[in-house]
């Protein structure tokens, strides 16, 4: 499987880099919304809702939707190897004053996305940065982006492991390698379907960080973002867009299993 998805990989690449006949749209590794092919079943609700706004838009024929490690794929925007860029801009650290984003095009929300911290059992609830011991142990999902609160924690705590997917994420904590995980809704619970378990628990009024996940393009690929962003109004009107989304769909927040 590791070589299948390097194989896929090395293709986006060629597509990108290469041939040139294509526009590309990068999507960023992530668990239940892009997936890399080969690593695990279907595309990935985001990366479905884009390709079907590309479909209906006449321009699946003229841009190449591919998918890398959110590092790779952020670097890669950034350098303007793509066209266009998802989960969006609240994806980067806007505190890098060398990332030159200010003019990027930005589409209307595709979901909301929360990180949770989540612990174990109801009894390490966290309700507040402050109720996190400096002795603690966490885990997260490498190049999510961090809020000033998340920073904080990050700096007291004993340690923080870096991990590749929602998936080993959520492995960590049940195997009490970690006490806590930040995780992003709704990706986590792709990662809980996928390893046939509950919910674990988290409080519902506590969130360091959300925000939307959209499709961003740079100026010069305005035609291009103006259609795919009048399709995802569409889809927003019609419900296509929640119903595609499903279980996944944020802009509701669920109420079970967060703690109040």
């Amino acid at each position: 499987m590791i070589m299948f998805a390097v194989f896929a990989l090395s293709f986006g690449w060629s597509v990108a880099g290469e041939t040139g006949t294509k526009k590309v749209i990068v999507g960023a590794q992530l668990t239940g919304l892009f997936h890399i092919p080969g690593e695990h079943e279907g595309p990935g609700v985001y990366h479905e809702i884009l390709q079907r706004a590309l479909v209906e838009s006449g321009l699946d024929d003229q841009v190449e939707l591919i998918v890398m490690p959110m590092s790779r794929a952020k670097r890669g925007f950034v350098n303007k190897q793509y066209a266009c860029y998802a989960p969006g801009i609240t994806s980067f650290d806007l505190e890098d004053t060398s990332l030159d984003l200010q003019d990027v095009l930005i589409s209307v929300p595709l979901n909301k996305a929360m990180v949770r911290v989540i612990s174990r059992d109801e009894q390490h609830i966290v309700r507040q940065a402050t109720d996190i011991p400096d002795h603690a142990v966490l885990s997260i999902v490498r190049g999510t982006p961090l809020s000033s609160d998340m920073l904080g924690i990050i700096e007291r705590v004993m340690h923080i492991f870096e991990v590749s997917s929602e998936t080993e994420n959520v492995q960590m904590l049940i195997d009490h390698k970690v006490d806590y995980i930040f995780s992003f809704y709704p990706d986590v619970l792709f990662a809980y379907e996928e390893l046939g378990m509950a919910e674990l628990p988290y409080a519902n009024a506590y969130s360091p960080l959300t925000m939307h996940d959209t499709l961003i393009c740079h100026p010069g690929h305005k035609p291009l973002f103006k259609a795919i962003n009048q399709k995802l109004e569409e889809f927003a009107r019609s419900g296509v867009l929640n119903e595609m989304l499903g279980d996944l769909n944020m802009f509701t927040e669920p109420q079970e299993p967060g703690i109040q």
